[in-house]
């Protein structure tokens, strides 16, 4: 049996774990854009009031964090979406970053900064938790924390 140098062995190696990883990338790229299309959804339906649109992602079971602080129920954050003025202020900057955990999991993080006079003054940080269940997808976890700087 012929042995293969060390260097080409290594080689091989790192171009299949490079491979792995991409068909793994690639193979969630199709959650990450079903929880982008949702996320859309759900975040206008909170900016026009639509509690119902909203309240149907959410999973009755969610888990909900506002300031540190454990929020009692789904229907304490829909109580919310009925009753928080509107228009909100708008950020002058907002990212999102989307990430597939699974076939049937993923969680998002939105940062929206604040500006006054051209000086950051407050960010939001909002993370929210995906899950595939029977009923499709759904919000099983958020976490939003607001600091003012």
């Amino acid at each position: 049996m012929k042995r293969l140098p060390n260097k080409t062995l290594l080689l091989a190696i790192f171009l299949n774990s490079v491979w792995i990883v991409k068909a793994q990338t690639n193979g969630l790229e199709y959650v990450k854009s079903e929880i982008m299309k949702l996320t859309d959804i759900e975040i206008n339906a909170f900016r026009a009031g639509d509690c119902k649109t909203m309240g149907d992602l959410i999973d009755d079971n969610a888990t909900f964090y506002l300031d540190g602080k454990k929020a009692p129920s789904k229907e304490m954050i829909i109580g919310f979406c009925s009753r928080v003025q509107r228009p909100f202020e708008k950020p002058s900057k907002v990212t999102s970053d989307f990430f597939p955990t699974s076939n049937n999991s993923a969680y998002v993080v939105r940062i929206m900064e604040f500006t006054k006079d051209g000086k950051l003054y407050k960010k939001e940080i909002v993370t929210k938790v995906w899950v595939k269940g029977k009923e499709g997808w759904k919000i099983s976890h958020l976490h939003s924390t607001i600091k003012v700087l």
